[in-house]
């Protein structure tokens, strides 16, 4: 009895020595458990869309607990470890009987591992010796200790070998299957339970046979076990199996490097991509690509967003990523480059938001010089007078650039940084009036973020590539409703120059809103369209900047836009645009787009904002007195008590007779005004359209430079009078040009027409 005692006594405190042993090694020399996994990104669904090798070379991928299925679960540990949930990381008797029989055989016969062993031999190999196996048996206790049995599981799920460089059931599933292991059969996860054992003959397209054979031996032992249902086990037992080695998963390769480089420390980025849409929209545009190749046309790039989420759901950094030659790497979706005309839709619905313009407002597409900016109009034509709706609608650049000057410069700019323009914050002070006609950079994301704001009523939100919290952001109000409207009902309309004359790019018009661009060198193509549902980006052109003559949004992005809208939503509503309760119809001059007054006869019904939109009446026509041979008018001051008659006249503004006259069009011409009234007359002054007030000039050659001089006069004048430095110069035509040659640093020029009205402005010459 007393020996039995000791017996008991000493195994009590072998037990609690071993116990401390393992407590206070597991502080000094935890079992460190920290392994490289492979960095995924998922769809917005779970799935695997893109994997980069973990850092050591292996294909290890994490799995989550929701991945491994009970099934999976069940046929691990009933074949590695039966007792896993009972014993401490070593099981006694497995040891035991391993040991006899390795004792009585004179050699290895047994092993004694346990799923727990099997991690501690994964985390930290060793030659197989018994004083390594000592070793690994009290790091097992260790590893018991600081781990739940979940938890080790885990780590055998993740490490196990199945070959090369595959490690864990998830890294195999999908390299082998190509699906996530909670999507394996019975028939399928036996194999992967199995193939670890023999990881170097057991390969899968390589040794499909012998894996067959020894998979169904398992499916049996299963049955007779009761592990699963006896028709399961027959119907995995016929399953064919036909798996080997696939190319790891390398969708949306410049997404999936791009939210590489901003998680470096995340294993799985669940991204807010939808991989069939991704697919599908792939498709298209390399189908589409292949026949612009032929024309020297390389490159594509689409972004394609949720406008209800601001969430991208397709992402195309280019069509093709292998195409070396043409730098198909490029990352076409964060590439900065000049938008065209992009921008003007934003431009017109912040002027509406002023009460500037409306739709039917009338705006003149004359010759204009803009702080020293003369733009020109992508044809290099002028139309005169022109709608809003007309201007946009056919993007005119003339009309854009006296918005700009009307809405202020920074104003425009300030509202592109707010709404995420990050090239635009950086380089402003360098920007001028050429930004709306696309002299600035930026990038295809956040040119559909903004018309994505367009379809959301005004509201811009950065677009997102990831779901649930990630999102993030808030709104920010860029316009409101109701210009947001009037400029999408402006760039929905099918009467524009920018429909595709090509009848299979324009016979299945979608039913959206859209918008074009082409930069200048014809480098770049744009077309971003939306309706309730989806906002479209698509650029087209060359990574290496070539420009090419046939590039053009019109003809090349919009029918790319045009296929994707009809492919990936093409069951959109067509009466998803709908004016808000708060915008308002009323009558208009068709001739200026006010309110007619009395002499308006042609009037049309135009939209504005109540306590918004102007209210000025019209005055394109005048009652004028006038000579009984119309050869003068008279003023109020010098009008006769009798011999005059009364004529209605057009106004013409200054720059509208100015063009007319340059242009040869006839026009109804205001008469000289009375040349013996004595009253002082009172008008617009000549405006000096050639030279900047305060621009400092460059001369290189003071010989032969000169420098224009022109002017915009009221239409009553006949002839101006030019001053240089107060000097008289020349007397010419109200809208004749002259030319000077600078001889001063410093230099007033002056104008006068023969009212007596004057104008001075001062520049500077900077001789070099």
């Amino acid at each position: 009895m007393r020996r039995i005692r000791n017996i008991l006594k000493y195994a009590s405190y072998s037990v609690l020595t071993l116990a401390g042993a393992v407590a206070l090694a597991n502080v000094v020399a935890p079992v460190n458990t920290d392994v490289p996994y492979a960095q995924l990104v998922k769809d917005r669904n779970g799935q695997v869309m893109h994997a980069f090798l973990a850092g050591d070379g292996q294909w290890r991928m994490q799995a989550q607990p929701e991945e491994i299925s009970p099934e999976l679960r069940k046929a691990i540990i009933y074949k590695e470890d039966r007792f896993f949930y009972y014993h401490p990381g070593v099981n006694p008797v497995a040891v035991m009987r391993a040991l006899a029989l390795n004792v009585a055989t004179g050699k290895r016969t047994s092993g004694a591992s346990t799923i727990t062993m099997q991690v501690v031999r994964l985390l930290e190999p060793r030659r197989r010796t018994y004083m390594n196996k000592v070793i690994e048996l009290f790091r097992s206790l260790q590893l018991e200790l600081h781990y739940s049995k979940e938890e080790i599981l885990r780590l055998y799920l993740d490490m196990v070998p199945y070959g090369s460089n595959i490690q864990g059931v998830k890294a195999a599933s999908i390299l082998y299957f190509n699906k996530m292991p909670d999507h394996l059969s019975l028939a399928e996860l036996t194999a992967l339970s199995i193939i670890p054992n023999r990881p170097g003959s057991l390969v899968p397209g390589r040794n499909n046979t012998a894996i067959v054979q020894q998979r169904n031996k398992w499916l049996q032992r299963f049955g007779k076990a009761g592990l699963f249902p006896a028709e399961a086990i027959r119907d995995a037992l016929q399953e064919p199996f036909d798996a080997h080695r696939l190319p790891a998963p390398h969708e949306a390769p410049q997404l999936a490097w791009r939210l590489r480089a901003a998680n470096a420390g995340n294993k799985d980025i669940q991204t807010s991509v939808d991989a069939g849409m991704q697919r599908q929209a792939e498709g298209i545009v390399s189908n589409y690509m292949h026949a612009l190749q032929l024309g020297n046309i390389h490159n594509a790039s689409v972004v394609v967003a949720d406008n209800h989420t601001h969430q991208i759901l397709a992402y195309i950094g280019s069509s093709d990523f292998g195409d070396r030659e043409h730098a198909g790497q490029v990352d076409g979706v964060h590439a900065l480059r000049s938008p065209g005309s992009t921008l003007k839709p934003l431009l017109y619905g912040l002027c509406m938001d002023k009460g500037l313009v409306t739709p039917h407002a009338i705006i003149a597409d004359v010759p204009v010089n803009i702080k020293g900016y003369s733009p020109e109009n992508y044809d290099r034509e002028f139309r005169g007078n022109v709608t809003i709706e007309h201007a946009l609608s056919h993007s005119l650049n003339i009309p854009a650039v006296k918005l700009l000057e009307a809405n202020g410069l920074d104003n425009f700019l300030n509202t592109l940084t707010g709404a995420g323009f990050s090239s635009i914050a950086g380089s402003r002070k360098d920007m001028g009036m050429s930004v709306i006609l696309g002299g600035c950079s930026v990038r295809l994301d956040e040119l559909t973020a903004l018309y994505c704001a367009l379809a959301n009523k005004g509201r811009y939100r950065p677009l997102s590539l990831y779901t649930g919290n990630e999102a993030g952001g808030t709104d920010t109000a860029l316009l409101s409703p109701e210009a947001s409207y009037m400029v999408s009902h402006i760039l929905s309309q099918l009467q524009r120059p920018d429909l595709p004359n090509a009848w299979h790019s324009a016979k299945n018009v979608p039913h959206i809103a859209w918008k074009t661009g082409t930069s200048y060198g014809r480098r770049d193509a744009w077309s971003i369209g939306y309706n309730g549902r989806l906002t479209i980006g698509v650029w087209v052109g060359n990574f290496s900047a070539e420009g090419v003559q046939e590039l053009s949004g019109i003809a090349t992005a919009t029918p790319l836009l045009f296929q994707l809208f009809n492919a990936l939503d093409y069951a959109a509503e067509p009466d998803w645009l709908k004016a808000p309760a708060t915008l308002n119809v009323r009558t208009v001059c068709a001739e200026t787009g006010l309110v007619p007054d009395e002499f308006c006869a042609n009037q049309v019904p135009d939209y504005y904002i109540p306590g918004i939109s102007t209210t000025r009446r019209c005055d394109h026509m005048k009652q004028m007195w006038l000579s009984p041979d119309e050869a003068m008018y008279y003023c109020s001051r010098c009008l006769p008590p009798e011999g005059y008659k009364t004529r209605l006249m057009p106004n013409v503004s200054p720059e509208l007779a100015t063009y007319f006259e340059a242009a040869h069009i006839s026009y109804t011409h205001l008469p000289p005004h009375n040349p013996e009234c004595s009253a002082s007359f009172r008008g617009e002054a000549p405006v000096i359209t050639s030279l900047t007030n305060g621009m400092t000039y460059l001369v290189e050659n003071r010989e032969q430079q000169q420098f224009q001089l022109s002017c915009l006069a009221a239409g009553d004048v006949h002839e101006v009078h030019w001053y240089i430095n107060d000097q008289f110069y020349a007397t010419a035509a109200a809208g004749a040009k002259l030319f000077f040659k600078a001889t001063a640093p410093d230099m007033k020029i002056s104008c006068a027409d023969d009212k007596g009205r004057n104008t001075d402005i001062r520049i500077k010459v900077q001789f070099i």
